[in-house]
């Protein structure tokens, strides 16, 4: 695993090779060889996050062409799972893709989720190739303004309200990452499933989709995978876990 200092020394680097200009994540592996996994949830939250700390500011989708890029990938993804993409999907698949933004630059650029699919329906309607993601994503369009992933609120301490939980415990040397609506009755039920008893290490409150985020880590960590939901973690990929407490 690639150290922050190190990573930051390969921004500057080829920053510096790039006019002093930072370059997008796409480009920054390809030029390194410093994958998107190595320093997302690890180090940073967002590439902008580590162009900030590198001394730069963060790059920005500004330009029309960039939007109907974004519009146009997203459509693409859509089309594919035949739905709009919860936020661990889409990281997924800009692990294979570094021309799909993060959704925190999607959402922050077009007003949320909700007003992302709005723009993404508009886009598809005009478009005759794209008529079939627009009945897609006519569902979503009626759906209710609480079902924005950050939108619904718990009214005494202003923090997101989870629709479910993705947990990480610990039996013996292996780790298990599950979901359950109820984590403490799930983990109950485990403590029962185990003949070493299960630790709680910690669990992630999931604001949207529960079973997508729960396919996030498994398949971040899938080269780990010893059977079934359980995984032979290190130290590191646990505190990478440990970092989030919402998704």
């Amino acid at each position: 695993m690639r150290d922050k200092q190190f990573i930051l020394g390969e921004i500057r680097r080829t920053a510096a090779l790039n006019n002093g200009k930072p370059v997008g994540v796409g480009r920054f592996k390809t030029e390194t060889g410093i994958a998107q996994h190595e320093w997302c949830g690890i180090h940073w939250a967002r590439w902008s996050d580590a162009l900030r700390e590198a001394g730069f500011e963060p790059l920005e989708w500004n330009r029309a062409s960039d939007e109907e890029q974004m519009i146009e990938e997203m459509a693409k993804l859509i089309r594919k799972y035949q739905r709009f993409l919860v936020k661990a999907e889409i990281l997924i698949e800009k692990r294979g893709n570094a021309r799909i933004p993060t959704p925190s630059v999607m959402f922050d650029r077009f007003g949320g989720r909700s007003g992302f699919i709005q723009k993404v329906h508009g886009y598809c309607s005009s478009r005759e190739e794209y008529v079939d993601v627009s009945a897609i994503l006519e569902p979503e369009l009626t759906a209710a303004e609480p079902t924005d992933e950050l939108a619904e609120t718990n009214s005494e301490t202003g923090k997101p309200m989870a629709s479910g939980y993705v947990y990480l415990v610990k039996s013996g040397k292996l780790y298990k990452i599950g979901c359950s609506e109820n984590h403490w009755r799930r983990k109950s039920e485990l403590h029962k499933q185990t003949s070493e008893g299960i630790t709680e290490v910690h669990t992630i409150s999931a604001i949207d989709d529960a079973p997508g985020i729960e396919k996030y880590w498994h398949e971040r960590f899938k080269e780990k995978r010893q059977h079934g939901e359980w995984f032979d973690l290190s130290p590191e990929d646990i505190s990478a876990f440990k970092k989030r407490k919402f998704m």
